[in-house]
């Protein structure tokens, strides 16, 4: 589910996820989407992306990053282990399933409105599911 703005809901849509949604986002290439609080850093539109529009997340964050040192340093991932970037709000959604590498999808005409909403500076707070795994596995 996508918000715009969060305090007072105005629209609501549904978002495709990384195609390992229900994971932590840990390292580059693990196709999961990172969960957390953001902020838009850039917004591009025409050629400046592959999609419809996009809006740049600041993925990794001060937090990703000193979570990502701590799990290097105790050993829970390799030392040759990469971060990742480059999370955003994208359009082209609209497939029906999670299957992104990491980012949010959403239709061509969603991020329209979204992209009409925010401007550089929004805060953007991602949560993978409202539901338990075992309910959205159900549906």
């Amino acid at each position: 589910m996508f918000c715009v703005p969060c305090r007072t809901k105005k629209y609501e849509f549904d978002a495709e996820l990384g195609a390992n949604w229900v994971g932590d986002k840990r390292v580059k290439g693990d196709k999961a989407t990172p969960e957390g609080m953001y902020k838009i850093t850039k917004k591009f539109d025409g050629g400046r992306t592959k999609y419809y529009k996009a809006l740049l997340l600041d993925y990794p964050n001060d937090e990703d990053k000193r979570r990502f040192r701590s799990e290097i340093e105790n050993g829970s991932l390799p030392a040759s282990a990469k971060i990742g970037g480059l999370i955003e709000i994208h359009g082209n959604g609209g497939k029906g399933i999670d299957w992104t590498e990491g980012c949010i999808a959403l239709t061509d005409r969603e991020i329209e409105v979204v992209y009409r909403n925010v401007k550089v500076g929004t805060p953007v707070t991602i949560v993978g599911s409202v539901v338990d795994l075992q309910n959205a596995m159900n549906r």
